[in-house]
């Protein structure tokens, strides 16, 4: 499928002012830091309610700004593929934190609220998403 283009801006931490950037769908989402939250993958509408936000990160980190948005179950489902079948050397060229494919677990997806579910994902799947942090950092 041929992903829509993202146009975002991008910083790389504290006193770095913002970089216009250009990405897929697929490649905007591997560019997020801190996303997704503990490697777990949001279900179709709180996807949608995490673009609707606008930004990702910051402050005293790397962080991403856009336009808010929403996709289609039709993208939704082809992004879900492109997620499960590109491999992540595909996508390293074009974003900054194609470090993991990223996981799903439908047990929460009955939460309503993208930040209800955020906590959920971090308590339930948390201690992984640390681990999983400290083999990259030894990897690096």
């Amino acid at each position: 499928m041929n992903f829509r283009r993202i146009l975002y801006a991008r910083d790389h931490g504290p006193h770095h002012d913002l970089e216009p950037h250009e990405g897929s769908l697929l490649t905007f989402i591997y560019d997020l830091p801190y996303f997704p939250p503990c490697g777990i993958f949001p279900p179709f509408r709180l996807l949608n309610q995490f673009f609707a936000l606008g930004s990702c990160g910051g402050g005293m980190g790397p962080g991403s700004e856009w336009e808010p948005f929403s996709i289609t179950e039709e993208e939704y489902r082809a992004l879900v593929e492109a997620l499960k079948a590109t491999s992540l050397a595909e996508v390293k060229p074009y974003a900054r934190y194609a470090w993991r494919v990223p996981e799903f677990d439908a047990s929460l997806d009955h939460v309503e609220n993208y930040t209800e579910w955020l906590i959920a994902v971090c308590q339930k799947h948390g201690k992984k998403g640390r681990e999983d942090a400290s083999d990259l950092g030894r990897s690096v």
